[in-house]
């Protein structure tokens, strides 16, 4: 009877033992896991906003437009606001109609023309 005492301990004792090893181990792992991930927004926050971002950037007229976050623009995308917003005096065409030379459609807005625009449009 005493053999079957002091066995029923010792299994007793091991079942317990394992259980709260398991037990611990479960939670370092939970632990681990936790410290593990990144802490801020999700990725699907992040995936919207850089989808946002890239959004804006193609809208954008230029990259000075966009970088200046609208305070300047380069050469060519001021000829084509001057082209669609006012009348050249130069070569006397109407907004919308771009600026020539000889006959030849330019690729740029005479200066003249840009002048006008800005005061028409500031």
């Amino acid at each position: 009877m005493a053999l079957a005492a002091v066995l029923a301990l010792a299994v007793g004792w091991c079942l317990g033992y394992r259980s709260h090893a398991h037990e611990t181990a479960r939670r370092e792992a939970l632990r681990a896991e936790r410290a593990a991930r990144l802490h801020g927004p999700h990725a699907a926050a992040i995936a919207d906003e850089l989808a946002l971002g890239l959004q804006a950037l193609a809208e954008a007229c230029c990259d000075a437009w966009f970088v200046s976050a609208g305070a300047e623009h380069d050469a060519p995308c001021t000829s084509r606001w001057a082209t669609a917003v006012a009348c050249c005096p130069e070569c006397t065409v109407t907004p919308g109609t771009p600026c020539h030379q000889n006959g030849e459609p330019l690729g740029y807005a005479h200066a003249r023309r840009i002048k006008e625009a800005k005061e028409v449009q500031p």
